[in-house]
């Protein structure tokens, strides 16, 4: 009786076996049928910690910029509408802590894909850890304990300047990165025979940026000091082509000393604004009926005459040549200048590599409509 139970007993064991099998495969078939019906209940950020070795996209997803500028608002207060993404790049740290362990804090030892991200209001940076999908992040303290906050005049001065070379308005202009540095400018001395003695400057190195271009500019520390750093700006000059005849605009009117065309941009709109010999600085949308935005304001005897003493130096620039965007860039603002001797074209990506000669003329009908009143 004994040789039967045992061989009942081990038969109950060998069927619950089976039966186990039996379920745990209609259990996974019963999973993979469900994940197969309803693909649309894996979340995007489920996808992207399961595959993220497969995924080789450089571009920093909006879930861990949505996660990151939310904790600098949380920590900090403020508007969001004020922070900017200044630079991130792929990372993966060494352990759970992403790299950032807190005093006594046990981290487990597992790669984690990730990203560094460093965000700026333009005047703070802020430099986090995340994960791939910015459930886990963590702000590195010991950096932005050490990194001073730029002024508010530096930043208020740096962009006016900026909006000088540019050409463009100040609202469209972002500071994307500071640093403390000592520069070199003019000479302490420069009398013959001495050699000059360059003058150093405490201040800043900051770089702003609007669309795809950059600037580099040099601050004193209170602002009233600011120039662009050409040297690490002006890298390459652009090329140039013919202008159509058939696409040039018609010459000056009589009395008119200069004209702006401007068109593009995101609302793709087109302003022209001409300069009259008696200083009046004349502004219209083109295809508004009702000339809502027209303005008219006034600049003085002494700044006409030195920007038209400028146009006669460089009226070789005015050779009815366009500088054209680069391939594939798109909501830029075209500019086309027209002088008495011809015309010019060029765009804002391209502006900070045209020609030198060409730079003070752009830089002087800015400072011009600035000081109209």
């Amino acid at each position: 009786m004994r040789k039967n139970q045992h061989i009942a007993n081990q038969a109950r064991i060998l069927t619950a076996l089976v039966l186990t099998s039996i379920l745990s495969v209609g259990s996974g078939l019963t999973l993979i049928k469900s994940a197969t019906a309803n693909p649309a209940s894996f979340s995007a950020t489920t996808t992207n910690e399961v595959y993220a070795n497969k995924n080789q996209s450089n571009n920093l997803p909006t879930l861990v910029t949505n996660a990151v500028l939310q904790d600098v608002v949380s920590r900090n207060g403020g508007s969001r509408r004020n922070l900017q993404v200044i630079n991130y790049s792929r990372k993966t740290w060494r352990n759970g802590c992403l790299d950032l362990p807190r005093p006594n804090e046990f981290c487990t030892q597992a790669l984690v894909p990730g990203w560094l991200v460093v965000v700026s209001n333009g005047e703070q940076k802020w430099t986090y850890h995340t994960n791939n999908n910015g459930r886990s992040l963590r702000l590195a303290l010991e950096t932005n304990s050490s990194q001073k906050k730029l002024p508010k005049k530096v930043r208020d001065g740096v962009l006016q300047e900026a909006q000088a070379v540019s050409g463009l308005s100040v609202r469209s202009l972002s500071i994307l990165n500071f640093t403390a540095k000592n520069w070199a400018d003019g000479c302490d001395r420069s009398t013959p025979p001495y050699p000059c003695d360059p003058i150093s400057v405490n201040g800043w190195q900051v770089t702003v940026g609007a669309a795809n271009q950059r600037w580099v500019f040099l601050s004193d520390n209170d602002g009233s000091r600011v120039k662009l750093a050409s040297s690490e700006n002006q890298t390459n000059t652009a090329q140039s082509i013919p202008i159509p005849a058939n696409e040039l605009p018609p010459p000056l009117d009589q009395g008119v000393v200069f004209r702006q065309i401007s068109s593009g941009g995101f609302a793709g709109r087109t302003y022209q604004t001409v300069l009259l010999n008696d200083g009046r600085v004349i502004r219209v949308r083109i295809g508004d009926a009702n000339d809502s935005e027209r303005s008219v304001k006034q600049t003085s005897r002494r700044q006409l005459q030195q920007f038209q003493n400028l146009l006669k130096r460089t009226r070789k620039e005015f050779n009815n040549r366009s500088y054209p965007a680069p391939t594939g860039a798109a909501d830029f603002i075209t500019y086309t200048l027209t002088s008495r001797q011809g015309t010019v074209q060029y765009n804002d990506i391209s502006q900070s590599n045209l020609p030198q000669d060409l730079q003070p003329v752009i830089k002087a009908w800015n400072q011009l409509l600035a000081n109209s009143q």
